[in-house]
């Protein structure tokens, strides 16, 4: 009888883990190139459709402080100075704040859910590509 449990125990425990490994939080699906026929990642159609689906815009759409509405804005930067470097993703706050333990302050979006790895990558990928505004 025992036997007979441990199989389909197995698997749940299996499928489980599985779930569990994956990235949690919103998820970007859209195709990237979205500027015109290249295959550069886009502002306007990939960049900017995360920061408005997780909810940026509503605390950073222009009140004051940091704006993620434009690349323009995220070059100005908030307290913390320019959001992103061009060409540096890693370099850039705003993928240190996205990202798990950042160096001041919380975690962003605040309180979660927080972007899956992949959606993040789709901004990294954007800012490695230079942060065009496209």
């Amino acid at each position: 009888m025992k036997k007979h449990l441990y199989i389909p125990f197995t698997i749940l425990i299996s499928v489980s883990l599985l779930a569990c490994s994956s990235a949690t939080g919103p998820t970007y699906s859209g195709g990237g190139g979205g500027g015109g026929g290249s295959n550069s990642t886009s502002f306007s159609s990939d960049v900017l459709p995360i920061f408005s689906g997780a909810g940026c815009t509503g605390c950073h759409g222009g009140s004051g402080g940091l704006v993620v509405t434009s690349v323009a804005a995220l070059l100005a930067g908030g307290d913390h100075g320019p959001a992103i470097v061009p060409g540096d993703a890693a370099a850039s706050n705003i993928i240190k704040k996205l990202s798990p333990s950042p160096p001041f302050g919380s975690r962003m979006p605040l309180g979660g859910p927080y972007l899956a790895d992949t959606t993040i990558g789709v901004i990294r990928t954007w800012i490695n590509e230079g942060a065009k505004n496209n």
